[in-house]
This record gives structure tokens, sequence and C-alpha cells, in this order.
């Protein structure tokens, strides 16, 4: 809307509605003022609101009213996480102006933006290494776009990127590495999850302190995927949240071998283990190693 050679001082306002009431959000008659300003060497005046929604509830008549006749060369942009569509303001600011729904990635697509990061920089991701990245950092894109871009540089002449220079790069945290050692045994490889387990132990001593939350949430999480599918929900769109997208195969394996049954006796075990372990009766390190055991021998 303001040409790269507009001063950006004398054509645009921002406010961010969602502070403090000490410090915002701003009056509506200071928004509606700053509008009708006629712009200084430039052809319009932008004034945007971060954080707009409850501006918006608070104003929403008012809003109404100036989107009828708004100033011609004022452009009002308002940021809201939600703006239903069943409403007067959205049907009158949709034949007025312009309304832009920007919705987070997930699934597929966000899959696509993350092989697209690297093959706009000459790299491709081996399979599995584009997954492992969206498994460590999120659905946050621009989080996702950075840590690519690290990694194109950190192959350096070599064409691909793989799994385990993810692993190098952008590594585990310490409840990462609790739950892919979870993950391992979820998956029947044994030998996998007490070798994660282990190093866990050897490279993070505090983890004896949160392992067994870490468990009871992964269990739960898994739990809840197995919920949502008997109310109803596609099963390949639960694929993300059980934390294996962009492998249906083994999301599928991990369904049949992980029932809600074994699922809820494996928080019963993470239940009574916390239950010894705060009387002295066993160990944070066997306890859970052999709850990882278990774990993997039901995968199977």
């Amino acid at each position: 809307m303001l040409p790269p050679e507009i001063d950006r001082s004398l054509a645009l306002t921002e406010y961010d509605a969602g502070k403090s009431s000490e410090s915002g959000p701003p009056p509506v008659h200071t928004v509606l003022e700053d509008l009708a300003t006629l712009p200084f060497l430039s052809d319009r005046r932008v004034v945007v609101i971060r954080e707009a929604d409850a501006f918006v509830t608070m104003h929403r008549r008012t809003l109404e009213t100036y989107l009828e006749r708004p100033a011609p060369t004022g452009t009002l942009v308002l940021e809201c996480r939600t703006f239903p569509k069943t409403t007067r303001l959205f049907k009158i600011a949709a034949s007025v102006g312009g309304i832009s729904e920007c919705e987070g990635l997930r699934g597929a697509a966000l899959l696509d933006f993350v092989v697209r990061q690297a093959s706009d920089r000459g790299k491709r991701f081996q399979a599995g290494a584009a997954e492992r990245l969206i498994d460590l950092v999120g659905n946050n894109a621009g989080l996702l776009c950075g840590e690519t871009e690290k990694l194109t540089l950190y192959v350096g002449e070599r064409r691909d990127i793989t799994p385990q220079d993810v692993a190098d790069l952008v590594g585990l945290s310490r409840e990462e590495k609790i739950f892919a050692a979870v993950d391992a045994a979820a998956a029947g490889q044994t030998a996998d999850a007490l070798r994660l387990w282990h190093h866990v132990l050897a490279t993070e001593p505090a983890a004896i302190f949160m392992v067994l939350g870490g468990l009871a949430f992964k269990l739960q999480q898994w739990l809840e995927v197995h919920e949502q599918i008997a109310d109803g929900a596609a099963a390949g769109s639960l694929a993300w949240k059980a934390g294996y997208g962009g492998r249906p195969g083994e999301f599928q394996q991990f369904l049949r071998h992980l029932s809600p049954s074994r699922l809820r006796r494996a928080l019963a075990a993470v239940a009574t283990l916390d239950a010894q372990v705060k009387v002295g009766l066993r160990s944070i390190e066997t306890g859970v190693e052999l709850l990882l055991l278990r774990l993997a021998a039901a995968a199977r």
C-alpha cells in the first residue's frame, strides 16, 4: 500500500490494541482522526491496528458507520485472530475493502513449504529429514524458514540435507530427548528406546525430575488421538498430533498396536511409578526403563 520511496513516518500509524489499558488500545476517535487526516507526500495514510479483536468488539457500530463512508485517502488495516463472517461488519468490510485470511500451515502444506524453502536455495531434504525438522521446530513458518536456511549453509557443497544434519544442527531439547525415547518404544524399537533413555541420563541429569510428566503427556496425547478418531475425526488428519506427520504407514501401525486400553494401562503404570519413587520403592532410572520395555513389547 505504501511504495518504498514513501516516508513511513509521514504515512503510517500503527497501534497495538492488545496492550494493557495504560498504553493502549487507541481511542476510536483517535483512529478516525488519523484516517481523516490528509496524507503528506503520499497518496494515502495507512492506519494499522494489531491484535484488534477487542477493539472491533468494543467499537463495532462505529466501525460499521465509518466503513459506509470511509475517508478517501485513509486505509484502515485491522489484524484480528477471528473475524466472524456472519457479522454485518465483515460484510461491509468485504464489500468496500478486502479481507485476507492468513491461516497457519498444517500437514502436507507445511511439509511442502519446508521442502520448497530448501529447493529455492538449491538443496533438497532426504526422506524423513523435513518431517524431522517439523517435529523439532513445530509449525511456525518463520522459524522453519530460518532453520532451513541454516541447514542449507551447514551442508555446504552437498546437495542433500539428511536427517542426521537436522539432528546435529537443530538438536533436541531435554523434553524432546525424552519424547524421542518414548516414540522409539511406541514403534517397537526397544534397543533405540533404551539407548535414547540412557543418553538422556548421561547428558541431562535434571531429566529425572520431568521424565514422568513427559511420559504422561505423550501417552495422554496419543489417547486423545484415539478418542478423536472414535468421535469421527479422520485418522489421517491426526497423524501430526501423534508425531507421525508424513509417515502414514507408521501411524497406522501405531494405531493398531497401541490401543486405548494399552495406553490407559501405561498411564496407570506411570502413576504407580510416581508413587513408588516418592516413597523410595523404586528408582526413576530403572522404573522408566521398565515402562519403555513394556511399551515397546506392546507395539510389536
